[in-house]
Parts: structure tokens; sequence; C-alpha cells
């Protein structure tokens, strides 16, 4: 190996120990969206998860509406549970190291396929634009891996569909592999591959001539039906009974314009909004610095106008269009898009669109810095003579840009940015929660006031739920007002929730006044919930208030008097003996969906909503009943999941097929 790739390595190793080592120093990665799990949560998880999940829907059942991503979530944990690794060294693998790795191979491999002769440094400083740009900084900070995940393979994704659009020859096996890296994409954030896939159908569109675009449109086709193929197991649902997966509300222009934070001039400079604290919420005002980024990527257009690099311009263009959202100039034109063109109401948060910025300039300045660099040598060559060789003095210039990176993201080496960076420990209040609540083998609910916190404990059979969602509104005043109500008592016995928590906020993120915690506020909700009568304190927990509801129904429960006993098979399937004196309704307390059903005796009882939005179904004669409860959509899964196995199958034997072959 030549020195300079082992001085350049040396320097990414450094820069990537700099910003991520923090992640492997730390015992846990606790922040933001970042889940933690107790080791009596992980041995619940299966490899397969099921289309109804009891924890969604605010803790009271909905359909998983992030099926895909899952699949690899509940993978690693498997992994951990029967391979004997702890969690924490098998997510600190799997998920942040993985995201490092694909970052930089992935940047890597779209710099091969696009600029030719590249140099080894370009590669380093391709990866490290990608790898620890502001955005992608925030995202990893916030927690965020599923979008981190998808966001570090997008170049790969590119790069496979740039090869098979650009050769002249048709290579199948070459689609079949694009499939396959785009479905693992789709897996990881539906939304960043729908990004990516835009990227591609823009190279398309530029990249081909007109008179070959029908012609090309198989090579796009096929890895795209590849991917809908082993994604079957949550399409087939959608298809067949149009459901919609997609949580209320996220489709909302109100949200869209609410969450449009960057203005145009922190989008051009890959400067993201809420950089460096990551505050939600927190924009802060443009850093003059960052404006080097542009200057530096858009430098190319003075130099050889090759097609690629006119592309990737106009990308990063419409990044930092796309980016700003509502904000100006035109932003009524992202509003319009955001209302009318299909999948792009699933952008509420448009900073997103960050990863075409940073997909341009990851190619864009690593090509003006090798247009610059021989410049410079050969203006030093003539100044100075024949003495210098100018291949020699090419590494100041990428020297240069990356002590002046090293300033733009110095937050990052310096340690001070938060979430997943920062470390946290879990409070022992919360390990004696978590034994307490796993130790109780009956089902319940509990209600966490105003929400819970990411230590909270739960389980298929002891769920989560959120006050400010079960009573719709963040008020603290109006959600006392509630729980003063006689109504307020029925209808928490109704839902099984047998204890109110109020949480110890130890990172400062529940009782938050002017972004900074408030104490009162916390004082306040405990002394609150003291004055209901019908509850009582449980003590014992610490800084954590847990108070019991008295006399809480079981997740299955009759209308009237008579006996229910169930088995849970899993959470979308359960075996129920009901013994009753007269006609009545048995309910089962979760989220009402009409794809529950009752079979007893060959006969099938549709379930009906009550009163308090659950499922109820009619138990017409007095007796005996042997019911099975199942969720019909969960065998529309089944068999997506058979034909995704198939497709993956058959795509790996095509693929070795093919290439020995050379097809």
């Amino acid at each position: 190996m030549k020195f300079t790739h082992v001085f350049f390595t040396t320097i990414l190793i450094c820069i990537v120990g700099a910003v991520f080592g923090r992640w492997f120093l730390n015992q846990e990665i606790i922040g933001g969206d970042w889940p933690y799990y107790f080791d009596e949560m992980l041995k619940e998880f299966v490899f397969f998860p099921l289309s109804w999940n009891p924890g969604n829907g605010n803790g009271l059942g909905d359909i998983d509406p992030l099926y895909f991503l899952n699949i690899f979530s509940n993978f690693t944990i498997v992994l951990s549970t029967y391979s004997g690794l702890p969690w924490i060294v098998v997510y600190k693998i799997f998920w942040f190291g993985l995201f490092i790795a694909l970052s930089i191979l992935s940047s890597i491999a779209l710099l091969k396929s696009t600029l030719s002769n590249v140099k080894y440094w370009q590669l380093v400083i391709g990866g490290v634009i990608f790898t620890s740009n502001t955005y992608i900084l925030m995202i990893v900070g916030g927690g965020q891996m599923g979008v981190a995940l998808a966001y570090s393979i997008a170049p790969l994704v590119l790069a496979r569909f740039i090869k098979i659009i650009h050769n002249s020859s048709f290579v199948v096996s070459h689609s079949f592999i694009a499939g396959l890296v785009l479905a693992v994409q789709v897996m990881f954030d539906l939304r960043i591959a729908y990004i990516t896939m835009l990227a591609v159908c823009m190279y398309y569109v530029l990249g081909t001539k007109y008179y070959a675009l029908a012609k090309k449109s198989i090579r796009i086709a096929i890895p795209v039906g590849i991917a809908i193929l082993l994604h079957a197991a949550w399409i087939l649902p959608i298809f067949f009974l149009q459901s919609n997966p997609t949580p209320q509300g996220i489709t909302n222009v109100d949200g869209f314009r609410f969450f449009s934070f960057a203005d145009f001039s922190h989008t051009f400079s890959l400067l993201h909004p809420n950089w460096p604290e990551n505050i939600f919420g927190k924009v802060y005002f443009m850093r003059p610095e960052f404006l080097f980024l542009p200057i530096l990527a858009y430098t190319c257009l003075l130099f050889l106008k090759k097609p690629n690099i006119i592309f990737f311009a106009l990308l990063a263009l419409l990044g930092s269009f796309l980016a700003k959202g509502v904000n100006p100039p035109f932003g009524e034109i992202n509003q319009w898009l955001f209302m009318h063109i299909p999948g792009m109401n699933f952008f509420r948060d448009p900073t997103k669109f960050y990863l075409l910025v940073s997909l341009s300039y990851s190619v864009l300045i690593p090509f003006s810095l090798l247009q610059i660099s021989r410049i410079v040598s050969s203006i030093k060559y003539q100044v100075l003579g024949k003495k210098i060789n100018p291949n020699n003095t090419y590494y100041i210039i990428p020297i240069i840009f990356l002590v002046i990176w090293l300033f733009l993201i110095r937050p990052a080496i310096l340690g001070q940015l938060g979430g997943t960076f920062q470390k946290h420990k879990v409070p022992n209040e919360y390990f004696l929660l978590k034994d307490f609540l796993h130790n109780q083998p009956d089902f319940f609910r509990t209600l966490w006031i105003p929400r819970g916190l990411r230590f909270n404990y739960f389980s298929n059979i002891h769920l989560v739920v959120a006050s400010e969602q079960l009573f719709g509104t963040r008020d603290i005043t109006k959600v006392f007002e509630k729980l003063h109500s006689t109504e307020t008592k029925i209808y928490l016995q109704a839902l099984g929730i047998k204890y109110i928590i109020v949480p110890f906020d130890p990172m400062g993120e529940i009782f938050v006044k002017n972004r900074k915690y408030d104490e009162k506020q916390y004082k306040d909700t405990i002394e609150r919930l003291e004055t209901i009568p019908w509850l009582r304190r449980l003590h014992s927990f610490g800084r954590i208030a847990v108070f019991e509801v008295p006399h809480s129904k079981d997740r299955f429960w009759l209308i009237k008097n008579g006996n229910v006993s169930y088995t849970m098979i899993n959470p979308a399937y359960y075996d129920v003996t009901v013994s009753i004196a007269e006609p009545q309704s048995l309910i089962f307390s979760e989220n009402y969906h009409p794809s529950w059903i009752a079979m007893s005796d060959s006969k099938t009882f549709v379930s009906k909503k009550t009163t308090f939005g659950l499922n109820s179904f009619s138990l017409p004669k007095r007796g005996n009943y042997s019911v099975k409860i199942t969720f019909a959509q969960q065998k529309y899964y089944k068999y997506g999941q058979m034909i995704s196995m198939v497709t993956l199958i058959s795509v790996f034997l095509a693929i070795i097929v093919f290439q020995k072959k050379k097809l």
C-alpha cells in the first residue's frame, strides 16, 4: 500500500474515532429516539414481526407502521437472545457500527462509479463529507438509526442504478443486485428510499438520450419489482385490504409548515438548522463559514463540465430547495408538491431531503479539490522549476480542506453534541419499577403523565399509555379535570389501566419550559394526582410516582356476569373460553379494528366498536364458548412472507447463474 493511502486512511480512522468514538467508549448508548430495552423485554421479540402490535396505537394496539424496519430490528434482538451476545454489543455492531461502515463504503462506491481515475484521497474526503456532515450527525445524535442506515446505503443504491442505466449493454445480474440493495434500503426507511429513487429517476432522465428512455426503463423496472416482491409481507395487505398503515396526522399540511425549520441558506450550505444542540424547534442563525462548502462544490462547474458533475450540481440544488419546506424562495411550490405529488406527503419533516445535498457534495467537493490541486501544483511547478514534482503537491489542498472540515464540525470533535453522543445512566428507580411490573403475571396497562420515558418497562401484557395522546391534550390542567370525573375512572378501568405513573425525568425531556427542565411541573403533577380520591399512591420507587387504579379490567372481559379465561398464542391470536348465563358481549380491550374476528363452533363473529373505541363480540345465547380470536390481516402477512422468501432465494440463485454466464 502506498504511503499516501496509509496516511489518508489514518486520517479517516482518526476523524471517525473523534466523532463517533463515544458510542463505543460509553457503556450504553442512550438518547433521542434510540430505545432502551431491559433484558426481560428482549425475550419477547420474534424474527418475523406480526401485523398487529399491541404496543402501538398508544398502547391500545394497532397495525405496525414500521413493519419493514422491525424485520431488521427483531433480527438483531433475536441474534442477541440466541447467540448469548449482550444486546449492547449487538446493537453497537449492527446498528451504529454498520451505519459508519456503510456510509463510508457506499460513498466510496458512488465516487468510483461517477468519477474517472478517482484518487484515493478523494474517496476518503467523500466518505468524510457523507458520514460526518451536520445533517447526519443530528440524525444519529437523535437516535433515528433507521433513517441513518437508509441514509448510509443511499450512495450504493444510486451507484448500482447509475451502473445499470449508464452501461451500453444490459446485464441482468446488475439489475438483480440493484433490487437487493434497494430492498435493504426500503427495510431501513421507505422515505429515504423514495428520495434516493428520486435521484435515480433524475439521472435516468438527464443521462439517457430521449430515444432510449423507453428501452432503458426496464433496467429500472426490474430492481423496483424485485424490491416490491421482497417486501410483499407488508405490501400485500395494503393491496388486498386497502389498509393504510400511516399514522394519523403524519401527512397533514399544517405539520409540513410547522416542521419547515430550515431556510435555503441552511440547506444550500449543508448546515442542519438545529446544529449543534439539536433542540427541537430551536433554529440557529446561519453560520457564514458553512458557505465555504457550496462555493467549493459549485467551483466544479468552472472546470471540466462532465455530465455526471452537472447532474450532481442540479441534484444538490433540488435537495436544497426541497429541504427548506415552505420557506422562501417559492415555498408555495413545495407546499403544492406536498399536497399533490404521490409520496411527497410522507415528508412532513422536509429536512430529509438534505440527503440529496450530502450525496451531491460528497462527489462535487472531491472533484473540485482535485481540479484546484492540479492548478496549485502547476503554479508551484512553474515558479519553483522542474525540481518539484506536481504529483507530490496534490495533497496540500485536500489536507487543508480536512482541517477546515474539522473546524466546521468541531462541536462533534469537542464532545458538545447531545443525544446518543452523551454519556447517560439508567436511574435505579427504573430498575425497581421494572421488577415490580415484570413480576406481576396479569395483564394491565400503565398510564404515564404526560408520557413515558425511554426507560419505561413494557411487554405484550404490560403496555404503556401516554396521557397526552389518550386525552388529546398536553395541557396538564385539562388532563386533571378529566381525571377528577367518575367517567374517566370507568374509562381507565375499561382500558385495563392499573397504574398511573409520573416519570422521573433525569435528562430533562418531558417537564420542560422554555426548552429547560422545570422541576415545578414535575412536583405539581404529583401533587395534583394525590388529590384524586380514587387513586392510591405506592411508595418505594424513589422519584417515580406510582398510583394504583382500583378494579382495572383484564384484556378480555364481559359486560355482565360470567367467567372468562384466555391464552395469548401471539398478539394476533387468542384462545378464549367464556361461560355466561345470559346473552351479552365479550370486550377485547384493544383499539377497534374491523379485521378482528371471533370464531366459535364454525360461526364467525365480526368485531363491533364500543363507546370506548374497543372491540366487542356479541355472544347471542347463554352457555359455554370456546372462541378463537384472530386478526384476519395476519394471513396476508404470512402469504407475503412466503413470497418474500421465495423471491430472495430466487434472486440469489439467479445472480450466481447470470454472473457465471456473464449476463
